[in-house]
C-alpha cells in the first residue's frame, strides 16, 4: 500500500478535510473489514471454546509483534492497552512511591498526565514540580530547563514526547539521557507520536512509553501500547493483579482489563498497514503536508503560529491564532466555523489558545489546499 491507497480507501477524505489525527483518526477499510471479520470469526469458533481461544491468542500475538516493530522493541515488553491514559497510569501508579520523592513534568501536559499527577500529590504526597516550559521552546532549552530541574528527590520525568497544545516535540533521547544521569526514570506519553513519527524505543532508552491506536494510527478507539524496558519492569508493582490469584500471569499482571478480538484485531491491522508504509516514509509524508501548509499560512495577515514551525522541535502539528485589528476569532468558534462553513474537521486546543491542524498519513496536498482556502475564508469575515 502506497499514500495514495491509504487515502482512497479512509471514506471520510471523501466527504470533508479531515485535519483532526491528533484527537481521532478515520480507520481505512482494511481496519474496519479487519474488526469485522474478528468479530465474526470469534463468534463462530465460540468464544469462550477452545477455537474462540486460540483465534483470539493468534490475534494477540501478531498485533503486538506489529506495535512491537513500530515502536523497535521486543514484544515481549509490550502491553496491549485501552490507549495512552492507561499505560500512563500503570507506570505512575506503579512506582513505589515514597513521601518527599518528586515528580517533574511540564505545564503544557495532556489531562493525561496531568491529572495522575495531581492524584499523587494529592493521595500519596509526591511533591509535583511542574516546569514552565515554551510552547515554542528549542531542543537545547529544553534540555537545559530539565537538567536544572532534576534535584535529588526526583524519581520520575513524566512528560509528552510530542505536546498536544502546540505540537512540541522535546529532545526525547537527550532528556532521557539527562535523567538517568541523575538516576532518575523517565515516562514518556506518546498519544501523538505513534503513527506521526518514526520511533526506536530502544536506541531511546526510556523506561515507559504509553502510546494510543485511535489517532494517528487510524485504529479502533480504546486501543494501544505500552512498553516498559525490560529491566524497569521488576520496579513497577501491579495495581489490579497479583500472581496466583487469577489466571494472569507475566506482563499482562499490569494490564487493568482485556481488550475485545475486534478491538485488538482493529488495532493490529492499523499499525501493520502503517508498518507496510515505513515509520520514516510515513513521518516525511506527514512534515512535508505540514511544511507546506506553514508557509501558506505564512502568508495569511492575521494568522500567527502559536507551537514550533521549523527544526528539530516541529511537528506535522500546526497550531494557529487568528485575529485582525478588530479583535479576532476565538479558537472553538473558528474550529466550529471551519466544519459548518467548509467541512473541514480541526480542533481548538488550550495553552496557548489556538486551533490544531494535523497533517497525517491520509491527507495529502488537496487537504492544505482546501485549509488555507477555509482559513483566507474566514479571516476575510472577521
Amino acid at each position: 500500500m502506497d499514500f495514495p491507497e491509504l487515502r482512497a480507501s479512509t471514506p471520510a477524505t471523501s466527504n470533508m478535510t479531515y485535519l483532526n489525527a491528533g484527537w481521532a483518526g478515520p480507520s481505512p477499510d482494511a481496519v474496519v473489514e479487519r474488526m469485522r471479520e474478528a468479530a465474526s470469526r470469534e463468534s463462530a469458533g465460540g468464544p469462550a471454546g477452545p477455537e474462540g481461544h486460540a483465534y483470539v491468542r493468534e490475534i494477540e500475538a501478531s498485533t503486538l509483534a506489529e506495535a512491537a516493530t513500530m515502536l523497535g522493541v521486543s514484544p515481549d515488553d509490550v502491553l496491549l492497552t485501552h490507549g495512552t491514559t492507561e499505560g500512563v497510569n500503570i507506570a505512575m501508579g506503579g512506582l513505589a512511591w515514597e513521601p518527599g520523592d518528586t515528580l517533574l513534568t511540564s505545564g503544557l501536559e495532556h489531562p493525561g498526565i496531568k491529572t495522575p499527577s495531581t492524584l499523587l500529590g494529592d493521595r500519596r504526597g509526591v511533591n509535583i514540580h511542574t516546569l514552565d516550559l515554551s510552547p515554542t521552546a528549542s531542543a537545547d532549552e529544553c534540555v537545559t530547563a530539565f537538567r536544572a530541574a532534576l534535584t535529588p528527590n526526583v524519581k520520575l520525568v513524566a512528560l509528552s514526547h510530542i505536546m498536544y497544545t502546540c505540537g512540541l516535540r522535546i529532545p526525547a533521547k537527550e532528556i532521557v539521557d539527562a535523567a538517568h544521569e541523575a538516576g532518575v526514570l523517565v515516562l514518556l506519553d506518546g498519544a501523538q507520536t505513534a503513527g506521526h513519527i518514526a520511533l526506536d524505543l530502544t536506541d531511546m532508552g526510556v523506561d515507559f512509553y504509553a502510546t494510543s491506536g485511535q489517532k494517528w494510527i487510524g485504529g479502533p478507539g480504546g486501543t494501544g501500547a505500552f512498553y516498559v524496558r525490560p529491566d524497569r519492569r521488576d520496579g513497577l508493582i501491579p495495581q489490579f493483579r497479583a500472581p496466583g490469584l487469577d489466571f494472569t500471569e507475566g506482563f499482562a499482571l499490569y494490564s487493568f482489563a482485556s481488550l475485545g478480538a475486534p478491538d485488538r484485531a482493529g488495532y493490529g491491522e492499523a499499525v501493520r498497514l502503517h508498518n507496510a508504509l515505513g515509520s520514516a516514509n510515513v513521518e516525511s509524508h506527514n512534515m512535508a503536508l505540514a511544511t507546506h501548509l506553514r508557509e501558506e499560512l505564512a502568508k495569511i495577515d492575521g494568522v500567527s503560529f502559536t507551537g514550533p514551525t521549523s527544526g528539530s522541535t516541529a511537528t506535522a502539528i500546526t497550531t494557529i491564532a487568528v485575529h485582525d485589528r478588530h479583535g479576532g476569532w476565538d479558537a472553538p468558534a473558528f474550529s466550529e466555523a471551519l466544519w459548518e462553513r467548509h467541512r473541514l474537521v480541526a480542533r481548538n486546543v488550550l495553552h496557548p489558545d489556538g486551533v490544531r491542524l494535523c497533517t497525517a498519513a491520509f491527507n495529502d496536498a488537496s487537504d492544505v489546499e482546501a485549509a488555507v482556502v477555509a482559513i483566507k475564508a474566514l479571516v476575510g469575515t472577521l
